[in-house]
């Protein structure tokens, strides 16, 4: 009777032990009245997702680690962080935009002055989905509208999420689909998946960058067309890997790298002439109803991942469903 209430407790405290290990897998997605919403691995707080009508575009505010340390930037949409650097407004968590679509610059942030008519705006127009589970999908809308109120580009986002106990994955599907005239996107450096990463992460404190093809350093990753691009520092004492990746399917694959030592991490596959001396410009364009797609993958793994890991993580997202 003994061994039988021995092999009980034990049977329950494997359960229970089970049960911890899963519980940061599970993702929950939470709506709050603030025009954001939190996302969630197990218990902890992972990434919260602004769409208010004061932001220049959506982003993703703050993303966390494993760890529970910010590996986003806060200004500025915070002030007053100790050590942090306040230059770049328009550097805001994780952001998609781009400097010149038929000319509009929907990248910076300034309003109209005298001949100018101001930056592009980019309006979260609603949801499509909205789950957590084993992993979290968010779904949502947007509008890309020039300073005289035209809506050049729609846009469609799948957020798909995961989590372990030592990493985090967000997938961006993104359709941007051109309305009533053509679109280009004009060769520039500034777009288009951007990262303004914790200045901890900066290359003068504990940040490195490294890309695909083994380049280190940001003014060697710099306009670079690679598979993916990872950055390893530490923040706050937790070792971090954090990369982002293009998958084969996506326009403009391998996507070129808009990467500076200060701290920005931005995937761009429209601005080869930027990045290439002397190369033609590619001038990217959409006709009425035409659409790109863009995947891609932010990756944050606890620890500083070896190139072979990182290769084989690139590998394990080119074979996960889309």
């Amino acid at each position: 009777m003994k061994r039988f209430a021995s092999a009980a407790l034990l049977f329950a405290w494997l359960l229970s032990s089970v049960a911890s290990a899963e519980s940061p897998h599970r993702i929950r997605i939470v709506k709050t009245d603030a025009a954001r919403v939190d996302v969630y691995a197990g218990e902890a707080l992972f990434a919260s997702y602004h769409y208010g009508i004061g932001l220049h575009k959506p982003i993703f505010h703050p993303l966390l680690s494993p760890g529970g340390h910010r590996l986003t930037r806060g200004f500025p949409m915070e002030f007053g962080i100790p050590g942090e650097q306040t230059d770049h407004w328009q550097h805001e968590g994780v952001f998609l935009t781009y400097r010149n679509v038929n000319g509009v610059d929907f990248w910076s942030k300034f309003p109209p002055r005298g001949d100018n008519p101001g930056s592009g705006r980019i309006r979260h127009t609603g949801f499509t989905r909205m789950e957590g589970g084993q992993q979290g999908i968010l779904g949502a809308t947007a509008n890309w509208i020039a300073p005289t109120g035209k809506v050049l580009l729609k846009q469609t986002s799948r957020m798909t999420i995961r989590a372990g106990v030592d990493w985090r994955t967000l997938d961006l599907k993104i359709t941007l689909t051109a309305q009533e005239e053509p679109v280009t996107f004009g060769d520039i450096e500034e777009g288009l998946l951007a990262i303004r990463v914790a200045s901890d992460l900066r290359e003068d404190r504990t940040g490195r960058y490294l890309n695909a093809e083994g380049l280190e350093l940001a003014k060697n990753v710099w306009g670079k067309p690679s598979p993916w691009v990872a950055l390893r520092g530490s923040v706050e004492g937790e070792d971090l890997t954090l990369a982002l990746m293009n998958h084969p399917r996506s326009v403009g694959y391998p996507t070129y790298w808009h990467a500076r030592a200060y701290g920005l991490l931005a995937a761009n596959p429209f601005g080869r002439a930027d990045f290439e001396k002397g190369a033609p410009p590619l001038n990217f364009s959409l006709a009425p109803g035409e659409s790109a797609l863009l995947l891609y993958r932010i990756l944050i793994h606890s620890g500083h991942l070896t190139p072979s890991q990182l290769k084989q993580n690139f590998t394990n997202y080119q074979q996960s469903p889309k």
